[in-house]
């Protein structure tokens, strides 16, 4: 007889035990839950509590009873929890924070800011108060008041308990002053000059002209946007370790702040080689060859790494459309004395990582698709962090956000396909301006609307009356820079001008309109058509001469255009380097004077020497009707703007005392700016110039008009003064006519806004 089956007993004793382990670890967690006693809470309810429970809780270890009981207070909802077991129960007593009943904010009249404060605050009636919310509140409000320029505002509270463990609570907001930015001022080894360095910032000192400006209020984020401008200006501009190493803000008065940019720019690099290394040795050797000769055109010049970027993206955009599935990296390698190699390495790709979603944020008034068409990458594109990078630049330098920020997500679905975040801050996009101004060439007043983001479509629509002594002009455009999605720019405008110069014997007054659209056709090459109409009223003077006479009437004008254009340059203001050239023709058809219209133009710019920014502008144009004279209001003048040292229009054919105008102008300035002794925060600018210029051709050939070149030279002077913009220029005749209007000296005040 077999008293013991061993196996078959150890089999019963193992599930005995499995089943009884299971059995322990349910009631256990059954009885932790029975077993605890809630009380005393009246708007947490039991299992929100409870269900704070950790896994396998035993009541009876004191560890981690303490552990649940400080768990219970980091939700913030409690202000005391006493905690006891007995009879193997878990009595847990909560003391909750009150419940907020009524709330309100006092001190802020202007109901939009208020609006604005009510969608920041984390506290709001039926939210129970605690400490955390309210200290985040507070600096919320002062975040966001500091922002709109209201520095130093003072946030208090007031809370009432009443029944019921309830309360009412008040926020009371001290409202200071509106700050606007005095003075910007640039310390430390910054090379540069401040004038140069403001022209890179946002930001802008305050004056009484941009009275309704944005950005000549401090905040936050206008101060790091500036601080990312400054860091990009110095590594394109060879400063490879420059630093922004602090910012400060200064409190002058109750209305005005100075700021201040601590820079170390260190010392400026140049590029000794930019070579391509083929780690996958897949390339062809004729691509090899062609890329590496694409770098050779930047070596031995100074560091940009704007130029680096994009040579990194069309390296890139090569390989993809040469079928290379290849990783590009770029890495800079210092070799002393400033000296730096420039390295792109292609590898064989060991993940390949694409774009699952673009993911917009933040833009509650800027459609999504304003953001999305002004991206370098799309969804199934690579990820290419560079690209990504620019997209961002692109956006922060439209004018309509404070800032733009973006990040890497996962993607739980898959790894490999990562969801990219844009988060951008929008700001007010509206401007009025008004204003004042006078020189040499008469008085004006004149003001401007302007709003930049229309209907949240990146949109600008921009309206300006300008009444002077001698011009009335009225001025509506409209500039859509993604027309139809097409990433095309279009550009529509309706005109209102009256002239009455001074030099002239006839008066005419012009309404008209034009279209155009502005287009790449190759890097950097675009290409502009457009159409135009305008109706004129030439009216000529009692004491002018028969033959102005006789050119009296009303016209019609309907025009086709187009310009072709290449343009290099790295700002288009106060460009430093790079070049524009281009060719232009106008053709009037179904005109009362048909006639074509030619013209040829370009710029060159050059930072030859520290504070010596060299400049070459030129322009030669023709008009040429079919079968009649050209009218008055159409024939070509030179503004003394490129012949400095002569008045407007001051040169060319010319009738008793009246310039007429020609059919052929031609104008070249050379220029460069200098360094000039005043104070850095006088932000003035100096320069010497030589101009050249003539004007000639006539339909009547009985005038005498020389088409002898004119030519000056002299020294100009620009300050931003607490006045207003003043420009100053004084000119020496070298070549000219005795017809010719001389103006040695010429200034303005109030000009820019």
């Amino acid at each position: 007889m077999k008293l013991f089956n061993l196996p078959n007993l150890f089999k019963n004793y193992t599930n005995f035990l499995s089943f009884f382990s299971l059995f322990f670890f349910l009631t256990n967690v059954v009885y932790a839950n029975e077993n605890i006693i809630i009380s005393n809470n009246n708007y947490i309810s039991s299992n929100t509590i409870k269900s704070y429970i950790p896994k396998n809780f035993n009541i009876l270890k004191n560890s981690e009873v303490n552990n649940y009981q400080k768990k219970l207070f980091e939700t913030g909802f409690f202000e005391d929890i006493k905690v006891s077991v007995k009879n193997n129960k878990l009595y847990v007593k909560v003391f909750e924070r009150p419940l907020v009943n009524f709330f309100y904010i006092e001190g802020i009249k202007n109901q939009t800011i208020l609006d604005n404060i009510y969608k920041i605050v984390k506290i709001k009636e039926n939210t129970l108060f605690t400490p955390y919310l309210l200290n985040n509140d507070s600096k919320e409000i002062i975040k966001y008041l500091n922002s709109l320029g209201y520095l130093n505002s003072q946030f208090n509270y007031k809370l009432i308990k009443i029944k019921d463990n309830k309360v009412n609570l008040f926020y009371n907001i001290n409202l200071n002053n509106k700050y606007k930015i005095n003075r910007i001022y640039f310390i430390g080894n910054k090379f540069f000059k401040s004038s140069t360095l403001l022209g890179q910032l946002f930001s802008t000192e305050h004056g009484w002209w941009k009275f309704m400006a944005n950005n000549t209020t401090p905040s936050e984020s206008l101060i790091s946007i500036d601080i990312s401008r400054l860091k990009n200006f110095y590594l394109n501009e060879g400063f490879y370790d420059a630093q922004v190493i602090s910012s400060s803000v200064k409190i002058l008065n109750n209305s005005k702040v100075n700021l201040t940019y601590s820079i170390n720019a260190g010392n400026r690099h140049y590029i000794k080689n930019i070579e391509l290394i083929d780690n996958s040795k897949t390339l062809k050797k004729e691509d090899f060859i062609f890329l590496n000769s694409k770098y050779k055109k930047n070596i031995n010049k100074i560091f940009d790494k704007s130029k680096i970027n994009n040579f990194f993206n069309y390296t890139n955009d090569y390989f993809l459309k040469s079928n290379y599935n290849l990783d590009l990296k770029y890495r800079i390698e210092k070799t002393g004395n400033n000296i730096l190699n420039v390295k792109f390495v292609a590898e064989d790709k060991i993940k390949k990582q694409t774009i699952n979603k673009i993911i917009i944020s933040g833009n509650s008034i800027t459609d999504d698709k304003v953001i999305r068409n002004n991206l370098k990458f799309y969804e199934g594109d690579v990820l290419n962090s560079l690209k990504i990078t620019e997209s961002v630049d692109i956006l922060k330098g439209k004018g309509i956000f404070k800032n733009v920020s973006w990040k890497i997500e996962n993607n739980d679905n898959n790894q490999d396909n990562p969801n990219i975040s844009i988060n951008v801050e929008e700001q007010p996009t509206g401007e009025i301006a008004a204003g004042a101004g006078g020189g040499t060439n008469g008085l004006a007043i004149s003001g401007t609307l302007k709003e930049k983001n229309f209907n949240g479509k990146g949109i600008l629509l921009n309206s300006s009356l300008s009444i002077g002594t001698q011009r009335i002009l009225g001025n509506i455009s409209y500039s859509n820079p993604d027309f139809d999605d097409t990433g095309n720019k279009f550009d529509g405008a309706f005109f209102i001008n009256e002239n009455y110069f001074e030099n002239a014997s006839f008066e005419n007054k012009q309404i008209g309109s034009s279209i155009g659209i502005t287009y790449e056709v190759f890097e950097k090459l675009f290409f502009n058509p457009g159409l135009s109409i305008d109706f004129d009223s030439v009216t000529a003077n009692n004491d002018a001469s028969a033959l102005v006479k006789r050119s009296e009437g009303d016209f019609f004008t309907s025009k086709i255009y187009y310009n072709a254009f290449k343009n290099t340059k790295n700002k288009d203001f106060q460009a430093t380097s790079g070049y524009t050239v281009g060719f232009g023709q106008g053709f009037s058809f179904l005109s009362d004077i048909p006639y074509v219209n030619n013209k040829f133009f370009g710029s060159y710019y050059d930072e030859f020497a520290n504070d010596f920014i060299g400049s070459i502008r030129y322009k030669i144009e023709s008009i040429t009707s079919f079968d009649k004279d050209i009218k008055y209001s159409d024939r070509l003048f030179v503004n003394s703007n490129n012949i400095r040292g002569f008045s407007d229009r001051g040169i060319g054919p010319k009738i008793d005392n009246d310039f007429i105008g020609g059919n052929y102008s031609y104008y070249t300035t050379l220029s460069s700016t200098f360094p000039n002794g005043l104070p850095e925060k006088w932000n003035a600018l100096t320069n010497v110039f030589f101009d050249m210029a003539n004007v000639w051709g006539t339909d009547d050939k009985s005038i005498d008009d020389s088409n002898k070149l004119r030519s000056s030279a002299g020294i100009g002077l620009s300050w931003l003064s607490p006045l207003g913009p003043l420009s100053f220029t004084y000119a020496i005749p070298i070549t000219k006519m005795s017809s010719d209007d001389v103006e040695n000296f010429n200034f303005t005040i109030g000009s820019a806004f």
